[in-house]
């Protein structure tokens, strides 16, 4: 199916327009303009509502992440103040419906470290509140990617590529499935070390970035996080692998930029009530060989539901996450 060509129809357009007419009607909110189209790519479409109390955003997303309504929804919930809360969901469309809460982070356009490191250390306080709640998201479609598993995830994966035709985005040559095989000892000791740590298992957002931050109302107000659907429950700190390529892509800098390294000192020293400073800094290079493992994960399950052009664009970027599985990511 080319959910980018359903998502142009007419008949997709009036379906939303019914659903989002009834969610106002009961929030006694009046639609003042036509729905608007802000971008569609085969993961998500996003329109803008405009009402009588202020714009809406709608979002569909590919069937491969719905569970991103019902968990954003749910933790609405558990941390009210550190995402951004839907209006209203529906979770077997993913559709949700959300208030604008102005811009992000990113439209500063601000090279200053700072930045990130605002990122990073509200997003831990995020992640330690949903410490104790990994049943309720689980219950709402949150996937685990316990480290614990990742060596069997990772061979289980092979059997799947090496399966598809050669002609296939997704497949995988017998050498190259033997390359990625060949790896998988050391991402179960990076997995073995991550555990050992000491920290527990939390929400990895697995794309974490200043585009999915809004800049928030007061200075001392918490971070709104947002974009939810490459989420996995996971060991934390694999969730600074997403900001230390943008950081190393915007600044045109390497890992052992002293930039770098505050925001992950700044990032570390919210966890250090779990371990000393030196073993988390220990299993910071395995978390983020861990984190391949998700980007793989996510993009994996968005292109099962891939138009062919899709697949052709985003099937190799997949399968580089698992080439690279145990390559360095900081040294």
């Amino acid at each position: 199916m080319d959910l980018q060509q359903v998502w142009a129809s007419a008949e997709w357009r009036v379906g939303v327009q019914q659903w989002i007419t009834q969610v106002l009607e009961s929030c006694n909110l009046t639609q003042t303009g036509p729905l608007e189209p802000t971008r569609t790519r085969f993961w998500s479409t996003q329109l803008t509502v405009p009402t009588n109390h202020g714009r809406l955003w709608f979002k569909e997303n590919n069937p491969g992440q719905f569970a991103e309504a019902a968990l954003v929804a749910r933790m609405s919930e558990l941390i009210p103040d550190q995402v951004a809360a839907p209006l209203a969901i529906e979770p077997a469309k993913g559709w949700l419906l959300t208030p604008d809460h102005g811009k992000t982070l990113a439209s500063l356009n601000s090279a200053d470290y700072q930045l990130w490191v605002r990122v990073v250390k509200d997003f831990a306080d995020l992640q330690r509140e949903l410490i104790p709640h990994g049943a309720p998201l689980a219950a709402v479609g949150l996937v685990s990617m316990d480290p614990s598993v990742a060596g069997n995830f990772a061979s289980n994966q092979l059997l799947l590529h090496t399966g598809l035709p050669p002609e296939h985005p997704l497949h995988l040559s017998a050498q190259a499935a033997d390359g990625v095989f060949a790896s998988i000892p050391a991402l179960e000791r990076a997995a073995a070390t991550v555990l050992a740590s000491g920290v527990p298992l939390s929400l990895e957002h697995n794309d974490l970035h200043s585009g999915n931050a809004f800049i928030p109302v007061t200075t001392t107000a918490p971070l709104r996080f947002f974009d939810f659907g490459d989420s996995y429950w996971a060991h934390p700190f694999s969730s600074l692998y997403v900001p230390l390529t943008v950081m190393q892509e915007q600044w045109q800098t390497t890992p052992d930029d002293a930039r770098i390294r505050q925001v992950i000192t700044a990032y570390l020293e919210c966890w250090t009530d779990y371990a000393p400073m030196t073993e988390l800094r220990l299993a910071l290079e395995p978390a983020l060989q861990l984190a391949r493992l998700h980007r793989y994960g996510s993009w994996l399950r968005l292109l099962i539901h891939a138009d062919n052009a899709s697949m052709a664009q985003y099937g190799p970027h997949a399968l580089g996450y698992l080439r690279t599985l145990t390559d360095p990511v900081l040294r």
